[in-house]
């Protein structure tokens, strides 16, 4: 996917959670416990917010954007700050530097990624507050996946909020054939595997899913024990 095609998806995935305030607003959402439907859209619109203005500026901006007061308010004002960010990042180069929280070197597509994966994986979880299950694209989902397995991953470990994998597990996703490695780099991959589709395993990284649903594989269940255990993203 290019970057405009990850904004296009941003504003797609924002539009339809924006849309969820005129039916389900008090509904909960399931794996961001005490949180509504409402409550996602704050949050994201203030994330969105923020990363603009890091993007924008390269620095390491830290503030806080508080919502409006009142649904109607609400929703333009999630629905704006997607607009403004993707207008925003469209106008960069984005191979500018600018602090990131993933690895050097630090750019600006980094935001772009991280936004998009941000609004896709709060879709899903307003959807399912709803009572549907929002299918998250594959290749939006294989982008997650990377971005777990390249910059989360490896943060979360550096900040001793994972305990480690103890071995390289082969990461596959059967929809689109594609493989990703995670885990120690001097451990052997050969026997350790998961395997399902991309939007499932992209789910299974952010722990939407566990790792006891149908649709996820282990090679064994010592492989499954540890990916219970592991925190592979914030």
């Amino acid at each position: 996917m290019n970057d405009q095609d990850l904004l296009a998806s941003l504003l797609e995935d924002v539009e339809a959670t924006a849309g969820l305030l005129d039916s389900a607003p008090n509904a909960s959402v399931v794996h961001c416990p005490g949180w509504t439907v409402e409550d996602v859209v704050a949050h994201h619109g203030g994330v969105l917010r923020w990363a603009e203005v890091v993007a924008r500026t390269g620095e390491a901006v830290f503030e806080q954007y508080p919502p409006p007061d009142g649904r109607d308010g609400l929703r333009r004002w999630y629905v704006d700050a997607a607009r403004r960010f993707a207008a925003t990042v469209s106008e960069l180069d984005r191979d500018g530097p600018c602090w990131t929280f993933g690895r050097p070197p630090e750019r600006v597509w980094f935001w772009i990624r991280r936004q998009a994966l941000e609004a896709a994986v709060h879709r899903w979880d307003a959807e399912l507050a709803t009572g549907v299950e929002y299918r998250i694209r594959s290749d939006v989902a294989s982008l997650g996946i990377t971005e777990v397995v390249d910059d989360l991953f490896p943060r979360q470990l550096a900040l001793g909020r994972s305990q480690a994998l103890s071995s390289m597990t082969a990461v596959r996703a059967d929809d689109i054939g594609q493989d990703w490695l995670v885990g120690p780099v001097e451990a052997d991959a050969s026997s350790s595997s998961v395997e399902a589709s991309a939007a499932v395993l992209l789910l299974l990284f952010w722990r939407r899913v566990q790792v006891d649903d149908t649709r996820v594989h282990f090679s064994h269940d010592a492989v499954k024990d540890e990916w219970e255990l592991a925190r592979f993203a914030p």
